[in-house]
């Protein structure tokens, strides 16, 4: 659950960090998918998440082990993208035959962030 959080902050702040160097990444939006047995840790990671709305969804996709993120923001055509993605694996924990091991990944689309949030000359604000 922490390292899940921890993910998805960085990829915030990555954005962020991005908006300060010439992109836009307008209406975040946080979702979590949890499959049933992990919705309460789900809405747990959600407690930890500020400053973009968080929906949540029913995982029925069994890649991920019972959580998954995404995090998407408005393209200039006014639709929601996913941009950013990322769970909880068990392959780690088949490996091993450890229980108690869980493998969290997630990855940014950098290149549909570099064409479609670039803001142009004619994007930015005036400073005048």
């Amino acid at each position: 659950m922490e390292s899940l959080a921890e993910h998805i902050q960085t990829h915030l702040s990555a954005l962020n960090r991005l908006e300060q160097h010439g992109y836009a990444f307008p209406d975040r939006i946080i979702k979590i998918l949890a499959t049933p047995e992990r919705k309460s840790l789900g809405e747990r990671i959600a407690s930890r998440l500020v400053g973009s709305p968080v929906l949540f969804e029913t995982l029925a996709h069994d890649y991920y082990d019972g959580l998954r993120f995404m995090i998407s923001a408005r393209g200039r055509g006014g639709e929601h993208m996913p941009l950013i993605d990322g769970g909880a694996f068990d392959w780690l924990r088949k490996l091993t035959s450890n229980n108690k091991l869980v493998f969290v990944a997630s990855g940014l689309g950098s290149q549909l962030a570099a064409y479609l949030y670039r803001l142009t000359p004619t994007d930015a604000p005036s400073t005048d």
